[in-house]
């Protein structure tokens, strides 16, 4: 579970070009949540992934994961309990590596050494769920691959450590709208399968009223609404 009380992110403290980015923003994310996060560019979506994260730490109030104060820890430290996919399908692969070899390595996030190991049967079942015959590919480059295959191949490797939650940043963004809908259709198996906590933010507003069991929009460094489901009134009107 994770718990963000009161967080406020200032870039750039006493200088000129100071940005309020978080206000005192409060939200909790309970274990098996799918959380749409909705909202303008520029409200402070991706600083609140990246204080979950830990690539940020706030500069008022206070981050929990279960239970424990994760304020001033270091990346490494909640790497392994944290995944995350980009917007830039060449974000989350190595190009220049296989598939096998993108995978062994991603395997090893947040572990101590280089020495590579297998990645378990888990991960490889869920490159065979994709329907894309990757693991069929094993010793292709993933720089020959797709964008919605690279994508594809980025989600599987940001799980295959077995994290707790998984942390999604317009992930779809980049992506043609078949592509999109088939990476889209994964996430939803990685959240109801594997029973993965998933937050993910989104401008594609058919995503955010088809996806997810909650629903949070940010604006200005608040988050000021939120819904339970896609059904109920408060998310409606997000949508007019």
């Amino acid at each position: 579970m994770v718990e963000l009380e009161g967080i406020k992110v200032v870039y750039n403290m006493g200088q000129e070009n100071e940005k309020e980015a978080l206000k005192g923003s409060s939200l909790n994310i309970n274990d098996g949540d799918f959380v749409v996060v909705v909202g303008p560019n520029g409200a402070g979506k991706s600083t609140m992934l990246k204080v979950i994260l830990g690539e940020i730490n706030p500069t008022e109030g206070e981050y929990r994961l279960n239970g424990k104060r994760m304020n001033g820890r270091k990346v490494h430290k909640i790497a392994h309990k944290v995944g995350r996919v980009y917007q830039d399908p060449n974000s989350g692969v190595f190009s220049n590596l296989s598939i096998n070899e993108n995978l062994k390595i991603a395997s090893r996030k947040g572990m101590r050494g280089l020495t590579f190991t297998r990645y378990s049967e888990e991960t490889l079942k869920l490159l065979e769920m994709l329907g894309l015959g990757l693991e069929k590919r094993m010793e292709a480059k993933a720089g020959e691959l797709s964008g919605g295959q690279k994508q594809a191949l980025a989600m599987v490797m940001s799980v295959s450590s077995k994290p707790e939650m998984l942390l999604l940043d317009e992930h779809t963004a980049s992506l043609d709208p078949k592509s999109a809908k088939s990476v889209m259709e994964l996430t939803k198996k990685i959240n109801e399968e594997l029973g993965m906590t998933v937050v993910m933010i989104t401008h594609n507003m058919e995503f955010a009223k088809d996806y997810g069991n909650r629903l949070v929009q940010i604006i200005d460094g608040l988050v000021v609404e939120e819904a339970k489901n896609n059904t109920c009134e408060a998310t409606k009107r997000l949508f007019v």
